[in-house]
């Protein structure tokens, strides 16, 4: 069993996969979950079901910048994020954090910084 770091890196890795071949998401999501795992089936359906929405609220706070221009693991990283917050099932915090250090493990060495703002703005205004 995946502990919740490791569904997120999953769930990162599917979107990823997602994004760069251009798949379905569902086939993406069977392809990289083997057996049942609630918490990432949410967020996963929840974000097939928000994504042009998501999109949409993320390119809002991306400053002179848009989202097709990020990399597609900030892409991947920010969509779990956004789908996780939306649903409420950790604390704000918590999913911020986990965005942040999967950012510094998979992205450019500056890319936390941006990501980290967008995520707060999201938080901020969506109380």
């Amino acid at each position: 069993m995946l502990n919740r770091h490791e569904t997120r890196e999953k769930i990162v890795f599917t979107l990823y996969q997602h994004l760069l071949l251009k798949k379905d998401i569902d086939v993406c999501y069977k392809d990289n979950f083997e057996e049942e795992n609630d918490f990432a089936e949410k967020i996963t359906y929840n974000l097939i079901d928000n994504k042009p929405s998501y999109i949409k609220e993320i390119s809002s706070y991306l400053d002179k910048w848009s989202f097709d221009r990020l990399n597609l693991v900030d892409q991947a990283i920010l969509l779990e994020a956004v789908s996780e917050l939306k649903l409420g099932l950790n604390d704000k915090n918590v999913v911020i954090d986990e965005a942040i250090n999967l950012t510094k493990t998979y992205c450019d060495e500056d890319s936390y910084r941006y990501i980290n703002g967008v995520l707060d703005n999201i938080c901020r205004n969506s109380q």
